[in-house]
């Protein structure tokens, strides 16, 4: 009696823990399957259709602005400076004298020598008389041969001496009109290197004047397109300090000699007069060269933000599903900076979606929607 008691109270406590138990058990049941049943979650993506591949290649260089002409002046003498005209920034024109040594010891110079090439004229020409008397008496040979030859000499030598001192004397004459620096073209000084009444040696600049009337930017270009410069088609510019305005260039040179320490090969272009006012010398500046007779049927430009690499180093783009909204990977290989991107070359095609934000969140297959562009012209979408 007692066990069987016993048997019924512990089948009943079994029973009441059974039955807190299965609806527990069928409630997690249902709850994996209601999370198996939850629609994916779409991802929006910005994306941009691709348009007709490029006729032409287009790369990107780093450059700097310099001026066409900067040179050093300096006087051809040496002598202190009696006047020194212009400061860092100030314009010249062409012919204006700038500086000026000294020229007291020039004019006593040219005054000397001036004297001596008249007391040597003169003794030429009293050489010369009786050079002359000498030849008609040795036709009549009333002379000796040997006295003939000593004024013959004479003269000859007398002759030598007014040509030094006339080439001594025009030395001296533009020693003394080196002691004026004139500008040799209109431009600025860019830098002022002594102030006045210094004593300066010959060659020693004075000032730096530069020409701003044309300016020049250069470039480094690898060697693999050393020899297809004639290819390059078009060359424009841009400046850190003036964003917004693209600068037409035109091709001046390449140089033969890499630079030492990138082993780029130097090209300097030649920015338009009319356009380039406003351009300093150093200016950073960014050119983009259109390179011809590329594929037309490979390169297609894409923004930097749309390359993704994998942890194998491969390369690739997101590509839409226009209908699905899907994504999936296009292995791609890059090619030259453009003003709009990249270079892309691979499994793609004109017309297809390529994601533009947000590629480095996305997976294999993963749903995605297009967002809408934005309108420049209908802010708000009121009309």
């Amino acid at each position: 009696m007692k066990k069987n008691s016993v048997f019924k109270k512990e089948f009943g406590l079994l029973a009441l823990l059974m039955a807190l138990t299965i609806p527990g058990i069928v409630g997690c049941k249902d709850a994996g399957a209601d999370a198996r049943l939850q629609p994916e979650k779409v991802r929006p993506v910005k994306a941009n259709r691709l348009t007709a591949p490029m006729a032409t290649s287009i790369r990107s260089f780093p450059g700097s602005a310099q001026a066409t002409r900067e040179v050093n002046l300096a006087f051809r003498v040496s002598g202190p400076l009696v006047a020194l005209k212009g400061n860092t920034g100030d314009k010249v024109t062409q012919g204006d004298i700038i500086a000026r040594i000294d020229p007291r010891d020039f004019k006593v110079q040219v005054k000397a020598l001036g004297a001596k090439l008249v007391a040597s004229r003169a003794k030429r020409t009293e050489s010369k008389l009786q050079y002359e008397r000498y030849i008609h008496l040795i036709k009549e040979n009333a002379a000796a041969k040997a006295t003939y030859d000593q004024v013959k000499a004479a003269y000859e030598m007398a002759q030598a001496q007014v040509d030094v001192d006339l080439k001594n004397l025009e030395a001296a004459r533009n020693a003394l009109k080196d002691t004026v620096l004139i500008a040799p073209f209109t431009g600025y000084i860019h830098n002022k290197r002594v102030e006045n009444y210094e004593t300066v040696s010959q060659g020693q600049p004075i000032f730096s004047v530069v020409d701003l009337s044309t300016m020049e930017v250069e470039i480094g270009i690898p060697e693999n397109l050393v020899g297809k410069v004639d290819t390059f088609t078009h060359y424009q510019c841009t400046f850190e300090s003036m964003p917004q305005i693209n600068f037409n260039a035109t091709l001046k040179e390449v140089g033969k000699k890499p630079n030492p320490s990138n082993h780029t090969y130097p090209l300097t272009l030649i920015l338009n007069p009319e356009e380039s006012s406003s351009v300093r010398p150093g200016m950073s500046a960014e050119v983009t060269v259109s390179i011809a007779g590329q594929s037309k049927t490979a390169w297609f430009s894409v923004p930097a933000q749309s390359i993704v690499n994998d942890g194998q180093r491969k390369t690739f783009v997101w590509m839409v599903d226009e209908n699905t909204g899907k994504v999936s990977k296009r292995s791609v290989e890059t090619g030259g900076f453009t003003h709009t991107g990249i270079e892309v070359k691979g499994d793609i095609h004109a017309g297809n979606w390529v994601v533009t934000a947000g590629a480095s969140f996305l997976k294999e297959g993963q749903t995605t929607r297009i967002l809408e562009q934005a309108s420049k012209t209908n802010v708000g979408k009121i009309l």
